[in-house]
Order: C-alpha cells, then sequence, then structure tokens
C-alpha cells in the first residue's frame, strides 16, 4: 500500500484484517530473477546474549527505528500472522504486507521466515533468526530472496536495493546494541 501521508493505526488494522487471505506474491522454488542475499553478524556469547537476542527478536526490536512494524495484537511471531512493514521513502508511505510462513526454532537457533503478500514493494521470503554456535558464539542473521515487485521497485531498482541494503545494517546495529 502506497499513501502520502502515514496511515492511521485504525486504518493499518484494517488492512491487516482484509490481507489475511491473500496468497504469497511468489511460488517456491525461488529461481531465476530472485536476489539471494545472506548477512550475519555476531552478537556476542554465552546463554545470557543468546536469550537477550531472542527476546528482542520476539518483540521486533531488529526492526529500525524507521521501519515500523505493524500486526494484530499477537505476541511474537506465529505463522499465518499478518504483520506490515511501514516506512518513508522518497516522501511516499509504504506499507508492505507479510505472512509469517514458520518458526525456525531449535535448541541453538530461535527465529521465523516470512513471505510477501501481493501488496508488498518487493517479492520474496525473509529470515530472521538468531543462533548459537558450538564454540558458544551468538549470532544474528538475515537470509532473503527477493527481488522488486512494485513498479516503483522495479523502476528504482538500485534504490529499492540501497534500502534492503540500509535495512540489514541498521537491523544489525540494533541488535549489537542490545
Amino acid at each position: 500500500m502506497l499513501s502520502l501521508k502515514r496511515p492511521a493505526p485504525e486504518d493499518l488494522h484494517r488492512l491487516l484484517e482484509s490481507w489475511k487471505n491473500e496468497p504469497l506474491s511468489y511460488t517456491p522454488p525461488f529461481e531465476g530473477g530472485f536476489i539471494a542475499d545472506e548477512h550475519e553478524v555476531r552478537l556476542g556469547s554465552g546463554e545470557q546474549v543468546y536469550r537477550a537476542a531472542c527476546e528482542a527478536l520476539d518483540a521486533w526490536v531488529m526492526f529500525p527505528t524507521w521501519a515500523e512494524v505493524d500486526r494484530l495484537e499477537v505476541k511474537g511471531q506465529q505463522p499465518g500472522q499478518i504483520v506490515a512493514m511501514v516506512t518513508r521513502i522518497c516522501g511516499l508511505w509504504w506499507a508492505n504486507p507479510c505472512r509469517i510462513l514458520r518458526r525456525c526454532d531449535s535448541e541453538h537457533s530461535h527465529g521465523f521466515v516470512y513471505g510477501t503478500l501481493p501488496q508488498h514493494a518487493e517479492c520474496g521470503e525473509e529470515q530472521f533468526v538468531i543462533e548459537r554456535r558450538p564454540d558458544g558464539s551468538v549470532w544474528y542473521a538475515i537470509r532473503a530472496f527477493s527481488h522488486p515487485h512494485h513498479w516503483m521497485a522495479w523502476l528504482g531498482f538500485p534504490l529499492a536495493r540501497w534500502w534492503q541494503c540500509r535495512f540489514v545494517r541498521d537491523s544489525q546495529r540494533r541488535m549489537k546494541a542490545l
């Protein structure tokens, strides 16, 4: 969703409800034209760092302050949940909806994957995960497969990639600051 002014919270909640039955904007597998990205940053080591990072991920702390996440009142990220990243780019407000597809939880990892809905500027999936490695180090990883979906994202592809890289950089900073 694209707007000249910031969407009101009640309008975003209405949109989240309306997007519940939308299909994903792609069909796996990711072939031809999808850009694969993988970014990792070491957060520290030990159980305390791991638990703090997992709690931050559940609270969406990894999203930069310029990119809010709106969701219906559900804690964390549950499969089927619809969320929207809301941000202002070049004077326009974008609400980019996604569906939480699955959790990525195990003894040594905590995270989730979401997929884009048709109203998202991009097309693909993104994973956010906290990993505890055998040496005790704790890592924050973002993995994605995507390509532009909205015509403005196609037209401004270099700018869209710059925003994606900015998101990763700012997200890593927020998680490292825990």
